[in-house]
């Protein structure tokens, strides 16, 4: 059966997911999940709605929403927006799914499949938009660990955005936890420490970006081969192959493509370095994208839109100035003039020259003089709807990072030059947008009581997450045994987090509670072993006699075996001297009753019953039925029945 358990896929075509999403084409299927082009009903706009399988619906549905919720919150120009998710019944199955944006400018993958490749200096404009967005992402606890190129998608102002983040790494690390059964197509874009099946992070998702850069550049994957194997076991310990083609972008995937992830650059490492080598490489030529189809209100593929290349400001001042009369213009038209022409024609014609000079020198005037305009107080504006405010003065945006504890992330902090001032059309205007508050590193709370690590996290600007307590033979009780950031568990003290996340810490009970063994028959040296390997300790009472143990084992203990005692207690024993008995007295040559009694307590027994007729001496004695000769040893205590003739 397959994953969609007998559900065809175009059986869902028409589908109305959650009385919202209309489903109208399938895009893509893996083994987890189908991609369909929806309409959103609500905003009448297409959209892209990942539907994953029952099995992994059923399995983790918790994880994808959650990591779906996270990703709906980030609000960055280079991550592909997240604008729902949630459960619903397709067929007789419950499917988690996702919605995101659909812009209309492709993949990379879809440039790299029409054999467009990219310049380095197109790769490098590229590559900052993704690690600006990677960066984003990994400072709030979100990667990918799944990036390939069919991941970054394309606006109609060509610049690069990452989708799937959050959602895409639980998939992946399910996958990965057997790398026996992933596919050629994950491992192309894997990093070696996901190949030898080790713990990775956020440092995975740079070298799968540094194998991307080389392909779309070069057309060829690194250490691709035709098995998974082969792929897999290529890029473990290798240097990440460059080229003197790949200009300044050699050194910066060098590093990115460490094998060591301990050597390999972060995403914002990787991002600055790339900004660094910009000056190096020629300026980018527009990227060669692949728009994608669009369909109409029938749901029927609509003929591409033709595009054009506007001019360029400068073009069309320069058109606009040959179209202006010259001076010389003017004084040629007033030579034209007959000079034998009446007085008044003269005047007329001077006139009109005259006005020819005016007009044109005005219109020339305007070309060349640029408008300026005031800078519009943007601060606490989100970025897009900031650039729409100055779209109209055709200024040139730059956009800078910068971390901010006041204002949102996405939304601009400041401008350069700042509101209020004159700009010119056609000028530079900075746009200084915030990443959020500002990371902070990470206290070390390992050994700290919880009171002081609760303080430590406080003065970092972080929350005491969840506290959960735990047996440790080394920490002592109160104390942090270790800590963790839930959705970076790989984190250490030193690293970086947004200001506000949560770490959980574990705490100390002190050792382990020890259930004690059962000693009973065992010497006391063995006891003694038993007890000191479980840290407990031994401590013997007088010995004693025992009727069940032989002498030199354990009689009895205290307290008894499977009760729990804290590790350094103790644990008394008493050891075996044996039986205690004692011989039967002679009561042959005793005639009197109350001699045979004496006798018979005196030995240490007990006088039990007394039959026949009490005349002479007694003919027998027993013990339990069984007659007990004079001299038989008998456990002490014993009940002795005296027996008469008749």
């Amino acid at each position: 059966m397959s994953i969609f358990e007998n559900h065809d896929p175009d059986s869902l075509i028409d589908t109305l997911i959650d009385g919202r999403f209309r489903l109208r084409t399938e895009t893509a299927r893996s083994g987890s999940s189908t991609v369909f082009v929806a309409r959103d009903l609500r905003t009448d706009v297409d959209v892209s709605v990942r539907v994953f399988s029952a099995d992994v619906s059923r399995q983790r549905a918790d994880a994808l929403l959650e990591q779906a919720t996270a990703a709906a919150s980030m609000n960055h120009p280079q991550v592909l927006r997240t604008l729902a998710s949630g459960r619903a019944t397709i067929g007789q199955s419950s499917r988690v799914y996702v919605v995101q944006e659909i812009l209309d400018g492709g993949t990379l993958q879809d440039m790299i499949d029409r054999g467009r490749l990219l310049t380095p200096s197109q790769a490098l404009a590229v590559g900052v938009d993704v690690c600006r967005a990677l960066d984003y992402a990994h400072k709030r606890g979100l990667t990918h660990f799944d990036l390939r190129p069919s991941a970054i998608v394309f606006g109609e102002d060509r610049r690069a955005r990452v989708a799937d983040l959050g959602v895409a790494s639980v998939v992946s690390e399910d996958a990965w936890a057997d790398t026996t059964s992933v596919s050629l197509e994950r491992a192309r874009y894997c990093a070696p420490e996901q190949a030898t099946g080790e713990p990775f992070d956020e440092k995975a998702d740079v070298y799968a970006l540094a194998l991307i850069l080389t392909e779309a550049v070069t057309g060829a994957v690194p250490f691709l081969a035709d098995s998974v194997v082969t792929t897999l076991g290529g890029r473990v310990d290798k240097l990440f192959p460059v080229s003197a083609d790949l200009g300044g972008l050699a050194s910066v995937l060098e590093k990115a493509g460490r094998s060591d992830p301990l050597e390999r650059s972060s995403a914002a490492d990787m991002g600055r370095a790339l900004v660094q080598a910009a000056p190096s490489l020629p300026r980018p030529t527009p990227l060669p994208l692949v728009s994608n189809v669009s369909f109409d209100g029938t749901g029927e593929i609509a003929r591409p839109v033709e595009t054009t290349v506007i001019p360029t400001t400068t073009d069309t001042m320069v058109i606009a100035a040959t179209d202006v009369a010259s001076d010389s213009d003017a004084v040629d038209a007033v030579d034209a003039a007959r000079p034998d022409a009446p007085a008044i024609a003269r005047w007329i014609v001077a006139a009109v020259a005259v006005l020819v000079v005016v007009v044109g020198g005005f219109l020339l005037f305007k070309v060349i003089q640029k408008d300026s305009y005031a800078v519009p107080a943007l601060t606490g504006v989100d970025l897009g709807e900031a650039t729409n405010l100055v779209t109209e003065y055709d200024w040139t945006i730059v956009e800078v990072e910068e971390a901010s504890e006041d204002v949102p992330a996405g939304a601009i902090v400041r401008t350069e030059p700042e509101a209020g001032q004159k700009l010119q059309t056609g000028k530079t205007i900075t746009f200084v947008v915030s990443t959020g508050p500002p990371p902070v590193p990470l206290p070390e709370l390992n050994a700290l009581d919880v009171a002081t690590a609760t303080a430590a996290l406080t003065d970092a600007g972080l929350v005491l997450g969840a506290q959960t307590p735990e047996f440790s033979e080394d920490v002592p009780t109160g104390l942090v045994i270790r800590w963790v950031v839930a959705l970076q568990p790989n984190l250490v003290a030193g690293q970086e987090v947004i200001k506000g996340t949560a770490v959980d810490i574990v705490v100390s009970q002190g050792p382990a509670p020890r259930v004690v063994p059962d000693l009973r028959g065992m010497t006391i040296d063995a006891a003694t072993v038993a007890l000191n390997d479980l840290q407990l300790i031994v401590n013997r009472a007088d010995d004693e006699f025992s009727l069940d143990v032989p002498v030199g084992g354990v009689s009895t203990q205290s307290p008894a075996a499977g009760e729990s005692l804290p590790k350094g207690s103790s644990v008394t024993v008493a050891i075996s001297k044996g039986p205690d008995v004692v011989a039967m007295p002679n009561l042959a040559t005793l005639t009197n009753l109350d001699a045979v009694k004496a006798a018979i307590t005196n030995a240490g027994l007990t006088v039990g019953n007394v039959t026949g007729r009490v005349r002479g001496a007694p003919i027998a004695a027993t013990v339990g039925g069984q007659v007990v000769a004079a001299g038989q040893l008998i456990p002490r205590g014993s009940v002795v029945d005296i027996v008469y003739y008749g």
